[in-house]
């Protein structure tokens, strides 16, 4: 909301001597043509911080206490330095009225008044310096006579003009944090040859003479123009009408020099006998957040009354504005419908996906849907580095959060507020996430909580449970129809070419984020300006081209051939982390294997792809596959060229995905995985390391370690659930080092009906690897390749891929291309990885008595080396 009066350092002259004044130096200066195109009052917000500390000079009274006024950007955009010219000039402040003030009207562009947001919290502000003090003193106690932190000191006590002498162990505290702002008079002026050419001036002599000394606003403004509509404040809906003789004819404001309205007619008569061009009343004047006593997080920085946003501004998105309208809108509007069911208001709503796809656009949406509050916090709003404070700032948070009823709640990057309470995590950090759990058990009435993140795993999982986020929507990369209008948002106004196409544009940026397209219009009316011509689809589209995805791995995004990733409702495993649409290889990229791919191709290809003969015979498909053999030979690599093959997606799992500390937890989390395969099918399901997942299930479960025993039978109890129930489509997977390592029931047929081995590949297939990891690389003529592929055997996949990094870097070393004696000379340094990796198995198998299958594992792992 428009603050009603703000402090200021001094005040500005009145816009049309100001004007005036420019001109006259624009023609004279730069020539006859040159013009004032634009001309805006720009309010710079700037933190006053005063720091007390000890001077240590030796005075005959002895040491005194001194006070320092510091400036500090308030847009956090590292200008302290040059703000430090007017420290001077905030030791007085003067109070301003923003009545009157033309502050514009949102798309329709910025008014001649422009008031810039604060960024940052006054705690943020008020604890740089002491910080950055503290890094000295620290710096200072392990080497005084380093170079590096007395350059340190010095750039610090440069850009904010400290005393010299000033001991950082001296400093006592921060006396005063206070917001103001300076104001000047931004101009654009246009030439003949130049436009952008930016001034900035706050006195008329100035203007004349050109003798500005602000040429750091100029330079922060001109190096991308768009930071004034940026920063600007959001809440421009609140202005204030005058009568028409407080405006000039040529549609300048009549201010004074300290810029108040000066409505000679609007009199308290005339205003109340025309109530459409009167100021708001004193009481709606003056509501706006409220304060609770007693607590230190300003309301006033972090609610907004009256969010002027609506899902109409939200493009495209159908389906998740249906589901908000369903689940957290409906039960608010239409209370009695959803009482009649025994249904609840949602309480709390966690909105998942990628950066910069518009979940804080669409929670200030709902707010404003809905006429609540909207109140936004950030990790930055809450941390503090003093214990307890972090826990204090959320409890803070809810008591502004209910005092400002009906409100919205939005707390955003909610995985760094409240990430999984590990052994490592702080006290604080646990302090403030069981703070959040206790204020989420208490919401109350209309108040909805609504939390952003991009890696939901990364939350801890009490806040995920059901009570707390009953509702969990993704927010995906904008589809189709939301790309067309996000363009259009961002085109609009701008010059556009009469045969302008959008829709390639549309279809090419398939994956990007709301926030990449706004930057493809921006650059795409760069490059049009550079070249005085309208926008045009050339124009887009070499942006575009320019331009990559910021969410490039995200599976929620269109992949090649329309494919999407699917994540089941109610499932805690994200599915964009695990699956890949489309592997982009096949058993052609597999060098060698010929024997593994065959049976592959008989055993789950051919059955997939010709279902009904194999019916006719009364063959079924194959759904499950263990490979099996020593590490670093393939298997993962081979999953996912099946899955290729196959034209399927890939799922790839580890123990690490399935497994937790959590009584029951990793159970859960095979069916969420399963369930995540159905979804997403057809797909290869690859299970890396199943002897890890389902080992064997002996033992009592009691004693040392019985829950964690149970815990895992409970998880092998449900993958032999999942596997015998599989539909066609889902093919299964899993790799092992030690075939009998695994559980046997998991291995029976039935399940896994193919049990292959994978081998360390033989001469065809290291001549294949060698020939894939060299390919790109230069290779000199007449390598004898017999010799070097004999000097292999043995080697893992992974061993000949070092091998062929080694030879490339003795090869660069000598600045030659790579020849048969790099090749050799790095065989010499390069040991098999598995090499008596089967003998040592067996030592290990005969020491614990466990010898089931020996001579037969003795005689197959021999053969690998033959």
């Amino acid at each position: 909301m428009l603050p009603e009066r703000i402090d200021v350092d001094r005040t500005l002259p009145d816009e049309g001597a100001i004007r005036h004044a420019l001109e006259e130096f624009a023609v004279r200066e730069v020539g006859p043509n040159a013009a004032v195109t634009r001309l805006h009052r720009v309010f710079y917000p700037v933190f006053r911080v005063t720091i007390t500390y000890e001077d240590q000079r030796r005075l005959p009274w002895g040491a005194s206490s001194e006070r320092v006024p510091i400036l500090l950007d308030g847009l956090w955009a590292n200008n302290h330095g040059s703000l430090q010219q007017y420290r001077d000039g905030v030791t007085e402040l003067e109070p301003v009225s923003t009545v009157g003030y033309d502050f514009g009207r949102g798309r329709e562009g910025l008014g001649r008044t422009v008031l810039l947001d604060f960024q940052v919290t006054n705690d943020r502000a008020a604890s740089l310096v002491p910080d950055r003090l503290a890094d000295v003193r620290e710096s200072d106690r392990f080497d005084e006579s380093d170079s590096t932190t007395e350059s340190f000191r010095n750039r610090l006590f440069e850009t904010l003009d400290l005393p010299t002498d000033l001991d950082p162990a001296a400093v006592e505290s921060v006396a005063d944090v206070t917001r103001c702002y300076l104001p000047f008079w931004v101009a654009e002026v246009e030439r003949p040859d130049e436009r952008d050419l930016i001034g900035v001036v706050r006195e008329q002599a100035e203007a004349r003479d050109g003798s500005a000394s602000h040429g750091w606003l100029a330079s922060f403004v001109r190096e991308d123009t768009s930071r004034l509509a940026t920063y600007a404040h959001a809440s421009i809906q609140q202005w204030v009408n005058v009568s028409e003789s407080a405006v000039r004819a040529d549609g300048t404001d009549r201010t004074t020099a300290g810029g108040s309205a000066r409505p000679e007619s609007a009199t308290t008569e005339s205003r109340s006998a025309d109530s459409s061009s009167s100021p708001p009343s004193t009481a709606a004047s003056s509501s706006g957040p409220i304060q609770p006593e007693g607590v230190d997080l300003e309301a006033g920085t972090l609610v907004d009354p009256s969010p002027d946003r609506s899902f109409a501004d939200v493009g495209g998105m159908a389906d998740l504005e249906s589901r908000f309208r369903r689940s957290v809108i409906g039960p608010v509007e239409r209370p009695a419908e959803y009482e009649a069911y025994g249904l609840d208001p949602v309480s709390g709503v966690l909105l998942y996906g990628p950066p910069g796809c518009g979940k804080t656009y669409i929670a200030g949406a709902v707010a404003g849907e809905l006429e609540y509050a909207f109140l936004e916090a950030s990790p930055a709003d809450l941390a503090s580095k003093y214990m307890g404070k972090p826990a204090e700032n959320v409890q803070e948070l809810f008591e502004i959060a209910r005092a400002n009823r009906p409100c919205v709640l939005f707390l955003d990057e909610i995985d760094a507020l409240a990430g999984a309470r590990e052994n490592d995590s702080s006290t604080s950090e646990r302090q403030m996430v069981n703070q959040l759990l206790t204020e989420l058990e208490n919401v109350g009435d209309e108040l909805l909580v609504l939390a952003a993140t991009n890696l939901i795993d990364d939350v801890d999982d009490a806040i995920l449970r059901t009570g707390r986020f009953d509702e969990r929507i993704e927010v995906p990369p904008p589809d189709a129809a939301a790309r067309r209008e996000i363009l259009d948002i961002h085109l609009e106004g701008r010059p556009l070419a009469t045969d302008l196409d959008l829709e390639s544009l549309v279809d090419a940026s398939a994956g990007y984020a709301s926030s990449d397209l706004e930057y493809v219009a921006a650059e795409a009316a760069r490059r049009a300006l550079r070249a005085g011509d309208r926008i045009s689809t050339s124009h887009l589209s070499d942006a575009l081209a320019d331009t990559d995805s910021s969410v490039p791995d995200w599976g929620g995004a269109a992949i090649g051939g329309g494919k999407t990733i699917t994540q089941p409702d109610g499932v805690d495993l994200n599915a964009r982390s695990l699956v890949t649409a489309d592997v982009n290889r096949s058993f052609d990229d597999v060098g060698g294997m010929d024997g593994l791919k065959s049976r592959l191709r008989e055993t789950v290809i051919e059955p997939l792809e010709h279902a009904d003969r194999y019916a006719e015979y009364g063959l079924s498909t194959t759904n499950g596959v263990v490979l099996h053999g020593p590490p670093g030979c393939g298997k993962t690599y081979v999953a996912g060229a099946l899955a290729g093959e196959l034209e399927y997606a890939f799922l790839d799992v580890s123990p690490a995905d399935l497994t937790s500390k959590w009584m029951g937890k990793p159970a859960q989390n095979v069916a969420d995985l399963f369930e995540i395969a159905r979804a997403n099918a057809p797909i290869v399901c690859f299970l890396d390391e199943i002897d890890a997942i389902a080992a064997g299930r002996s033992g009592s479960g009691s004693g040392s370690g019985g829950t964690q025993n149970q815990s895992q039978r409970q998880m092998v109890n449900q993958l032999l659930a999942e596997l015998e129930s599989l539909p066609a489509d889902v093919v299964v997977l899993a790799a092992t080092n030690l075939l009998t390592d695994v559980d046997d029931a998991v291995v029976r047929s039935g399940r896994f009906d193919e049990r292959l081995e994978v081998g360390p590949p033989d001469a065809a297939a290291r001549r294949e690897i060698l020939a894939v990891h060299l390919a790109d690389r230069p290779v000199a003529d007449g390598i004898e390749w017999t010799t070097v592929v004999e000097h292999t055997a043995g080697y893992a996949a992974s061993d000949l891929a070092l091998l062929a990094d080694n030879a490339a870097r003795r090869a660069m070393s000598a600045g030659d291309r790579v020849r048969e004696r790099h090749l050799l000379e790095a065989i010499a340094e390069t040991a098999s990885s598995i090499d008596g990796w089967g003998r040592g198995v067996d030592q290990v198998r005969e020491e614990s008595g466990r010898t089931r299958g020996r001579g037969r594992r003795q005689q197959s792992r021999a053969a690998w080396y033959d």
